[in-house]
């Protein structure tokens, strides 16, 4: 599919962070820590859930005595060491910032972690000055079964749906970024394994990692997402 890219919206786990193992056995963690049991598909149900959809959900399936801030502050708690002080970006991602930086492409960030340990591993990893504005399912109110956070990146960036790409590793991220009209490139991360084909459907473009990323220049401010397999240098600037 051609494009003609001005704004980029990327998730953050499992995208651009080498993260999404941390929470692979979040939700079985949290439960086991509190005595309970977890169902063997705990992990795989609240992946596509927030913090805070997951807290109710066990509020709800597992009686638990806890309020949904009380669960979302225990997970966060065992998340901020990786967060604060581990977690590193994906082979490539510094570079292919910078080049849609020197194109005059302005990104943001739609992610289902919480503003106040995503701020500290995009800084820490060098990812932040790159970006324009951070978005949170937990500030739009959603996750990311609904197009909201995509809406509210998009409009930061202040451009059309066509004119605005969303990077997303996860499937059913993917899905609902394609439905709601955005150019998707769906990246490969073993979190979800499974769910590669789904994640193939949705996609406009697939890269199994970003030195599979072409960016050319279009006119100044844009640029065409492809392939490097695919690229071939415009009659002006490549980058």
């Amino acid at each position: 599919m051609d494009n003609n890219i001005k704004g980029i919206i990327f998730d953050m786990d499992g995208t651009l962070l080498l993260s999404m193992h941390v929470w692979d056995n979040a939700g079985s963690g949290f439960l086991k820590r509190h005595g309970v049991t977890p169902d063997p598909d705990t992990d795989e149900l609240v992946k596509s859930m927030t913090i805070e959809q997951a807290a109710e959900y066990f509020i709800e399936r597992y009686g638990l005595g806890m309020s949904v801030e009380q669960i979302a502050s225990d997970v966060d708690k065992e998340l901020e060491n990786q967060y604060f002080n581990i977690l590193m970006p994906k082979p490539g991602v510094l570079a292919m910032l910078e080049r849609l930086h020197d194109a005059g492409v302005p990104c943001c960030i739609a992610t289902a972690t919480d503003r106040y340990l995503a701020v500290p591993a995009l800084k820490r990893t060098g990812i932040y000055p790159y970006i324009k504005e951070i978005f949170t399912c937990k500030q739009v109110g959603a996750g990311k079964q609904t197009p909201d956070i995509y809406y509210a990146a998009m409009s930061s960036l202040g451009f059309a749906k066509e004119e605005t790409a969303v990077f997303e590793d996860a499937p059913y991220a993917a899905q609902t970024a394609h439905r709601a009209g955005f150019f998707v490139v769906g990246i490969y991360d073993p979190s979800f394994e499974a769910g590669q084909n789904r994640l193939r459907e949705s996609a406009d473009l697939y890269i199994r990692d970003f030195s599979e990323l072409g960016v050319s220049s279009c006119t100044p401010g844009s640029v065409r997402l492809l392939q490097k397999k695919e690229q071939i240098p415009p009659k002006g600037s490549a980058v």
